[in-house]
């Protein structure tokens, strides 16, 4: 009977110990995908402030050309991108 106790003692503890390992793992996969998510986000943040930040410089530029236009001035600005 105390043999049998230990043994069954002993595998309940086995037993929590691989239910602590696999939480962990578990843990450790939901951080890393909550890390590469966060790594997605932040690039497409980055793309869409890139985005934005090219259409600012083109319209600046062609608000300039307009204007030079306008007042018949020549306006040999390179656009955006093309300017070396």
């Amino acid at each position: 009977m105390i043999v049998g106790t230990y043994f069954e003692r002993l595998l309940e503890r086995r037993r929590a110990s691989e239910l602590a390992n696999k939480f962990e793992e578990g843990r450790e996969e939901g951080r890393e995908e909550g890390r590469e998510k966060g790594r997605e986000e932040g690039r497409e943040e980055g793309r869409e402030q890139g985005r934005a930040d090219n259409d600012a410089k083109w319209r600046e530029w062609n608000a300039r050309r307009l204007n030079a236009e306008a007042k018949g001035e020549l306006f040999d600005e390179p656009p955006p991108g093309l300017d070396g």
